[in-house]
């Protein structure tokens, strides 16, 4: 790096190249000039920047898989975004640090976090009281976690087992597309790709988890749309969620060609990254909708459910990814009711 760069220019310049490195799927390239830059601002003691840097590389190290590092470096970015002493840095670090304490499992310490940050925003704007962008929509995925869990229980059941779905994940449903249309109507005017593109997946999969709940056919309503604005942002960590959403849609809906279509490509994203998370999500994915879901198609197009079900496991364990577990564990007792002890 040139000499003739300020101290200051030279942390920014490290910072910034991370960031196309990251939107183009090269996560562990990004990890070094990230780190680089957030140790030279805080050395300058510019603490906004470097609750900013620390934020983004908490992000970059939980899609890696690094949930104990993302862990760390979120916590951090809360201090410099206090010392900061601006308001709407301290809001957006808290809901980071709230995202990567609910994909560690630690969800009343996330959800607690997400409930102070959304406090915060309702003062910095009472005209916007409802957290949006990225940040609605980690929220919003914590409010939804219990009743999808409800729906992946219904699909991987044998035979009749169907009880009467939990009033209490329908209405989870109905109020977290409530403020995703909410969000939705602020964000489009200023054509933010991403956050148009996460609210649509928002309300995609709310009502797909509703619909599976009811026994309904799902509409599909809001996932072409999801998907479309996903890729226009052009964020490679991002999309593969969309084509997780997509392939569960086109497999309550029995396309399962294109369901296996969207599985590759999300495996073929997150395998570059590497994305260990979105790996773990893919390979649950895999099992539960190709192994475990009445229907299912009489082949199946990887190695086996077991394969998947082992892999996924490693990565949850590995990674501390704890928002995961209980789903595993209901895959599992769906394998075992449905092969025994073979297949």
């Amino acid at each position: 790096m040139s000499s003739n760069l300020t101290a200051a220019d030279q942390a920014w310049l490290l910072s910034e190249a991370a960031t196309p490195l990251r939107a183009l799927g090269r996560l562990t390239e990004a990890l070094e000039p990230m780190r680089a830059g957030l140790e030279m601002h805080v050395k300058q003691a510019a603490w906004a920047s470097a609750a900013r840097i620390a934020n983004n590389l908490s992000e970059l190290e939980l899609t890696l898989g690094e949930v104990d590092a993302a862990i760390r470096d979120g916590e951090a970015a809360v201090v410099y975004a206090d010392r900061s002493g601006d308001v709407s840095t301290r809001m957006v670090m808290r809901t980071n640090q709230a995202d990567v304490l609910h994909q560690a499992g630690r969800r009343p310490e996330a959800e607690a976090r997400f409930v102070e940050a959304e406090a915060m925003q309702a003062r910095l704007d009472p005209g916007h009281p409802t957290l949006y962008s990225l940040r609605g929509f980690q929220y919003c995925g914590l409010l939804l976690g219990d009743a999808e869990r409800a729906a992946w229980q219904l699909l991987t059941v044998i035979g009749n087992d169907r009880s009467a779905p939990p009033q209490s994940a329908l209405d989870t449903c109905d109020a977290v597309a409530g403020r995703a249309r909410r969000t939705l109507a602020w964000v489009t005017p200023q054509n933010w790709l991403l956050d148009i593109g996460v609210d649509h997946l928002t309300l995609a999969r709310a009502s797909l988890v509703q619909a599976i709940l009811r026994a309904e056919p799902p509409s599909g309503e809001h996932v072409k749309e999801a998907l479309d604005f996903l890729r226009r942002a052009g964020s490679q960590d991002d999309l593969p969620r969309g084509l997780l959403t997509r392939a569960l849609f086109r497999a309550t809906t029995r396309d399962f060609d294109g369901a296996r279509e969207d599985l590759d490509e999300a495996f073929e994203i997150a395998e570059r990254g590497p994305m260990r998370l979105h790996l773990a999500d893919i390979h649950l994915h895999r099992a539960r909708l190709f192994g475990l879901m009445a229907g299912r198609p009489e082949k199946y197009p990887w190695v086996s459910p077991r394969d998947d079900l082992d892999k996924a496991r490693k990565l949850i364990e590995s990674c501390g990814y704890g928002r995961r577990r209980e789903e595993l564990e209901d895959a599992e007792a769906a394998w075992r009711r449905i092969y025994g002890g073979g297949g």
